[in-house]
């Protein structure tokens, strides 16, 4: 089902409070009166497949702005200053949330409408894997020259962290109310996902080849933008991003993650009901929905053309991988020694197929940090595997809220060159297809999306 997040708050007279920008009369009375704010929520059970999706047991703290339009302090024309501003409420030990300060922000008077915006996790929470200067809470509310209120508040440079397993949920809600009509019955803000969940698994019977998986990319989704909590209050309650900016998200398995062996020998994993995912311990990509469809990646104009200039804003998997010979057990990807023309990740993998580290190759050495030291030389060098990028062109329109699991299928085709290695989009090893399937789980359904897309043959 969809995953929605209710919360009541109760709200009535206005007390004189360091957290908020007003002043009223003093008397304020307990939580559960109709004077003080508080929240109680309720979040249906949806499947957890990281731990960074938000659940009822996790949804600890929310965040909340509120504006006041009618606010006599505001300007005839001009900003208008948010009545409190991203004031934490902490979920006590009956469910409720209460303002972390204990202190509360109370209704100016009973007619005012006061409009909230509210989110989780906080904007600090967010930021801990980020570069600085992202996740800027902004308010570029104003009054038109008649004296129309324009409410416009934001999360700026929402920022989608680069290694997967650092991604986060995100939900955002509006709702609006008077003490009048809710002081006493309370004001429910229904909170949803404001991200899209992209997972990837793989499956196969080639006749040819094994592979071993340690990593997955996806090229060219949407990691940076504003968020516009104001878009909240359209009928639609759509959530509109807004500057959005495109870069790739990967995760490169670490030590004590396990990689995924696609083998027709072993039986496992060959068929797509029993398809392994390639996530890793991320779990789940959580990326920024499109407004418009991304097309898919086609590789190069000509494949002739040595070397080019190449970039692209299109759409792309990439799986890290190795291939082996299923005949005589040699690897043919990466290509026997070619190492150095094509990005090549080396981890120690034990025979339990567990990662214990990364290495770097200099001058036929392995060494456990990118520097050439003595003291730094890894020897056990049977231990260490090869991977090296192999993409698989997708198209897709992601929108928020939704659960979009590919299944790519390595029965025929190993994938092409990564667009920014040496020989972007030329097949490596052979000619050959990986098609793939898409399910959408709920969150929401998905519509409007084609689900099965092939890698095209050159």
């Amino acid at each position: 089902m969809g995953m929605k997040i209710s919360i009541y708050a109760a709200m009535a007279v206005l007390l004189t409070l360091s957290s908020c920008s007003q002043e009223g009369p003093s008397g304020a009375r307990i939580s559960g009166d109709g004077n003080r704010i508080y929240f109680r929520s309720y979040l249906p059970t949806v499947s957890q497949t990281r731990a960074g999706v938000i659940s009822q047991e996790t949804l600890t703290e929310c965040r909340v702005t509120s504006i006041n339009p009618n606010d006599n302090n505001h300007p005839a024309t001009g900003e208008m200053t948010p009545y409190f501003s991203d004031i934490s409420f902490q979920k006590d030990g009956e469910g409720n949330f209460l303002p972390e300060d204990e202190e509360s922000c109370m209704w100016p008077d009973t007619g005012s409408r006061l409009h909230f915006f509210a989110y989780y996790p906080s904007a600090e929470k967010m930021q801990e894997n980020i570069n600085e200067g992202k996740f800027n809470l902004a308010n570029h509310s104003e009054k038109t020259e008649d004296g129309t209120p324009l409410l416009d508040y934001r999360l700026e440079k929402f920022q989608v962290a680069p290694d997967i397993a650092d991604h986060v949920d995100f939900i955002a809600a509006y709702a609006n109310g008077t003490g009048k009509d809710n002081g006493e019955s309370g004001i429910q803000l229904d909170f949803s996902h404001r991200l899209a969940r992209i997972e990837i698994g793989v499956w196969g019977d080639n006749d040819k080849y094994d592979f071993e998986i340690a990593g997955v990319r996806i090229g060219n989704a949407l990691t940076e933008g504003d968020f516009c909590f104001s878009s909240l209050m359209s009928a639609e309650h759509a959530g509109e991003w807004l500057a959005t900016s495109q870069s790739a998200v990967e995760h490169i398995y670490a030590e004590g993650e396990s990689t995924v062996l696609l083998s027709k020998d072993s039986g496992n994993h060959t068929s797509k009901e029993y398809a392994a995912s390639i996530m890793g311990a991320s779990g789940t990509a959580m990326v920024i929905p499109m407004a418009e469809k991304i097309e898919a990646w086609e590789g190069k104009d000509d494949p002739d053309i040595e070397n080019p200039d190449y970039s692209t804003n299109k759409l792309y998997f990439s799986v890290l991988l190795r291939v082996t010979n299923r005949e005589d057990g040699t690897v043919v990807y990466p290509y026997p020694n070619d190492h150095d023309s094509i990005p090549t990740v080396y981890l120690t993998v034990g025979e339990d197929g567990k990662v214990s580290k990364r290495v770097y190759l200099i001058d036929d050495e392995y060494y456990t940090a990118n520097q050439k030291d003595d003291e730094l030389k890894f020897t056990e060098t049977e231990k260490v595997h090869a991977f090296c990028w192999a993409s698989i062109p997708v198209g897709a329109k992601w929108e928020a809220g939704k659960i979009y699991t590919y299944k790519l299928n390595y029965s025929y085709g190993i994938g092409w060159h990564d667009p920014y290695g040496p020989f972007p989009g030329e097949p490596i090893i052979e000619r050959g297809m990986i098609p793939f399937e898409v399910e959408v789980e709920n969150w929401l359904p998905a519509e409007d999306y084609h689900p099965n897309l092939d890698v095209p043959k050159r």
